[in-house]
């Protein structure tokens, strides 16, 4: 099978793609707010819908901080103080 060459228009998407990766990672810096949450919401779209547009198969960047990551990271729950009724009553003492 052989490879076609981008088509003038699928290079334009690629760089596009390209951009919205750098606008993730620097938005994913941002501190915790409702316009971080929109702003990668936005983001994560675009991206969707450009992967979508493109007639060939849109490659996802490969940068050093999506390579160093080493898995999705989990979300630990740390146990309420509701549910030990010993621990208070040893820190009563």
């Amino acid at each position: 099978m052989q490879v076609q060459p981008l088509r003038r228009e699928d290079k334009h998407i690629e760089q596009w793609v390209k951009m919205e990766h750098h606008r993730l990672h620097c938005a994913q810096e941002w501190p915790a707010s409702d316009y971080k949450i929109a702003v990668l919401a936005g983001i994560t779209s675009t991206l969707k819908t450009l992967e979508a547009t493109s007639l060939a198969a849109v490659e996802q960047p490969r940068c050093m901080l999506c390579a160093s990551r080493q898995g999705a990271a989990g979300v630990l729950e740390l146990p309420s103080k509701s549910q030990s009724p010993i621990a208070s009553t040893r820190l009563a003492a």
